[in-house]
């Protein structure tokens, strides 16, 4: 009988708040895709949706000096209290403080950054241009560079022209407001201009960087290219964290 019950996961949710709930239903889809018929095979998962944090886009793309690092960290610290022995974040975004968080937390984080890069090695290892479709902090602030060069990855990063960009930030705060749930395909309509450019760009894979924007597109290719949706790469992470030998 599989038993996933090895870890108790943190989450530290908030960003957004969609996000998060979506990385909870896709935990459970997949492990009774894997076999688990009964909740006690499941594994005990706290999330807080930190909801009053500073905005986290605005400090890693250098619009804001006030950081979201000190309340992530006061809530990892809750979910420590709580009983948590792992912790995730679902958004790309948030880790471009990932080491100041998991060291002011005292607990081993599950990194979206790395797991997605380790997938794509993995899975895809052709793959030289990966296409980035994440916020603009995601952008500035050059998370998946720094984390494949302290991977020792030699990988080649595409981001949407700026107009594009612009396009895609709007595109994650109207899934924020909802608009997945009231029009999937205006939804997707957001993003599918900057992955036409990565494309054109030469993208091999595209990655879908922000945990909002899988809300909306979720394709598995777009023009013949993979599609990597780094919340079902976390999904997936903390579940293999989390099996009992």
């Amino acid at each position: 009988m599989p038993n996933y019950t090895k870890e108790t996961i943190g989450v530290i949710g908030g960003c957004g708040v969609a996000a998060a709930n979506e990385l909870m239903c896709r935990i459970e889809r997949k492990l009774t895709g894997l076999g688990c018929t009964d909740d006690s095979q499941q594994p005990e998962i706290i999330l807080f949706q930190a909801t009053l944090a500073p905005n986290r886009i605005a400090f890693a793309a250098g619009k804001s000096t006030v950081s979201f690092v000190p309340r992530f960290i006061e809530v990892g610290k809750k979910l420590k209290a709580c009983g948590a022995t792992i912790c995730c974040i679902p958004c790309n975004t948030a880790h471009c403080s990932i080491g100041e968080i998991e060291r002011g937390v005292g607990l081993p984080f599950v990194n979206i950054i790395g797991e997605t890069m380790a997938f794509i090695v993995a899975e895809y290892p052709a793959a030289r241009k990966i296409g980035i479709l994440g916020s603009s902090g995601t952008k500035f602030s050059k998370i998946y560079q720094t984390h494949a060069a302290e991977m020792k990855l030699t990988h080649e990063f595409l981001f949407p022209s700026e107009e594009l960009q612009r396009t895609v930030d709007g595109g994650i705060a109207a899934v924020k407001s909802g608009l997945p749930y009231a029009s999937p395909a205006k939804a997707r309509a957001f993003f599918t201009g900057a992955a036409d450019d990565l494309t054109a760009q030469g993208a091999d894979v595209i990655v879908l960087g922000c945990t909002e924007i899988p809300l909306a597109m979720r394709d598995k290719t777009h023009t013949g290219k993979p599609i990597i949706d780094t919340l079902s790469v976390l999904a997936g992470a903390c579940i293999a964290r989390c099996k009992r030998a």
